[in-house]
């Protein structure tokens, strides 16, 4: 039995087939055309070029899994990840009435001040309040400045929700995970009409929601011949490419974390209960089987390395920073003013305490620093009520340097667990499987996600790393970061 995962992301798309077991089939990628922009602060792409990326990917994987000696009647079920934030309208015959304004545009502010000011008791309710990244600014923006494309909308749909037509020739469902930025309301699970109405907005133009895992359809008749496929396939609602890859890394269970860190540093979790941070500086996803996905998404993490030490051999550089740690350094390794989470401070600026012997002990002060910082968003996390397991899964770019991640056993104090494969396409092929093939996603993941490397922290460094962070914390007082 095969199942299928897709993540359409910013750059590219990239697909996988795997078997029940979690094992890899194989996996295909196809890039996208780069975002355009008309004015500055616009980010957009071409639906379109979305779907031409995705048939000749999803081809690709198909011969794929033939030249592996599978059949493609084996292929059960198929999930869709993509970005959150990005919304399209479409009219009545399914095609997209302009670009898709894209999860990192900000060209809805004013809107979004003005939703904010209408949702207060809303965000006291769900946990979070609206930012400009939002679907649902974007929407009154539309509203407000392309009446003509409002009034032809038949449904504001989301990047998968686009793909999920494609295969299925049904637009019209969402899952509540792409949901979320568009306004719905996941404690009381349904649209927020009364805002909705507020707004001017006509809440026919919205999807209708339903969990992650539920199956939409099976795949249209035409998508079969295409392709090859039995029309028995069935397509089921997907994610966000950032709950997808938190599925991928295998933290699915309360009280389990993901730490993914790449440029910047993103923590995930689940929770029995809704955690709510009237600082803003997290929210919260909901969990297929009822639980809470808290995250947060830091402006610190490995863009120190790129920017303070750019075209070194990172590889060599850790070989010669283990002999300096622990180093003399205290360090708040942020090289861009402002931070949003573990705390908000737009003036906030990175630091150093201490002096230097070397480049090389630089360099290891900042593993250091990225460490000292992350084991302060868990700590944050615990504050506001968070149950945090003494084990971490991680993923990102970060997990290629080995001296980092003993580092980062040591300093929190957690053994770090490395998935086999992180790529969110495979957490969408465990959503795939977590209705179809399992139970649920528990059940899935369990069976799914095979573990890789194991990472245990070093004794001989706790107890020093332990007073170092006390004096990082201190230091962070001092300048009224935390408090």
């Amino acid at each position: 039995m095969i199942v299928i995962g897709i993540d359409i992301g910013t750059q590219g798309v990239r697909n996988i087939a795997v078997d029940e077991s979690g094992k890899k089939i194989c996996i295909a990628h196809e890039e996208l055309q780069p975002f355009t922009s008309i004015n500055r602060g616009w980010k957009e792409q071409n639906p379109k070029d979305w779907e031409r990326a995705f048939r000749i990917c999803f081809k690709k994987l198909l011969e794929g899994i033939k030249i592996q000696g599978y059949s493609l009647s084996e292929v059960k079920a198929i999930s869709v990840d993509g970005t959150s934030g990005t919304i399209i309208p479409i009219d009545n015959n399914n095609l997209p009435l302009m670009n898709a304004i894209m999860y990192n545009d900000s060209r809805a502010g004013e809107e979004t001040e003005h939703i904010k000011s209408l949702t207060v008791n809303f965000s006291d309710k769900v946990g979070y309040s609206f930012n400009s990244s939002f679907a649902l600014p974007k929407i009154l923006w539309i509203k407000e400045n392309l009446q003509e494309v409002y009034q032809n909308t038949w449904k504001f749909i989301h990047q998968t929700d686009f793909i999920v037509g494609v295969m299925t020739g049904i637009y019209d469902i969402t899952d509540h995970s792409n949901a979320l930025k568009t306004g719905f309301d996941l404690v009381d699970y349904k649209w927020p009409d009364s805002i909705i109405e507020k707004l001017g907005l006509d809440l026919q133009k919205f999807p209708r929601v339903i969990r992650p895992g539920d199956v939409i359809a099976n795949i249209s008749k035409n998508f079969a011949q295409e392709f090859g496929l039995s029309c028995d396939t069935t397509v089921v609602a997907g994610m966000t490419d950032g709950c997808a890859g938190q599925v991928a890394s295998g933290a699915v269970q309360e009280g389990t974390w993901n730490s993914i860190l790449g440029t910047t540093l993103v923590v995930k979790g689940i929770t029995q209960n809704l955690i709510k941070d009237r600082c803003g500086r997290i929210y919260s996803h909901l969990h297929p089987e009822g639980y809470w996905m808290p995250g947060g998404a830091s402006n610190t993490g490995g863009e120190c390395l790129e920017k303070v030490f750019p075209a070194i051999d990172y590889k060599d550089w850790d070989l010669k920073a283990e002999r300096y740690l622990p180093t003399n350094l205290i360090i708040y390794p942020l090289v861009k003013k402002g931070e949003r989470f573990p705390f908000i401070n737009s003036e906030a600026e990175g630091f150093i305490s201490g002096e230097s012997q070397s480049d090389i002990e630089l360099y290891a002060g900042y593993l250091e620093g990225v460490s000292f910082f992350e084991r302060l968003c868990y700590d944050t996390l615990s504050d506001l009520g968070a149950t945090v397991s003494d084990k971490i899964y991680v993923t990102g770019g970060g997990t290629k340097s080995r001296i980092w991640m003993k580092l980062r056993a040591s300093v929190l104090n957690k053994t770090l667990l490395m998935p086999k494969i992180s790529d969110p396409c495979m957490g969408s092929a465990v959503v795939a499987a977590s209705r179809t093939v399992y139970k649920n996603l528990l059940e899935a993941a369990a069976n799914m996600v095979r573990p890789g490397e194991i990472i245990a922290p070093d004794h001989r460094f706790t107890g020093v790393y332990e007073e170092k962070y006390n004096t990082f914390k201190c230091i962070m007082r001092q300048k009224g970061y935390i408090d």
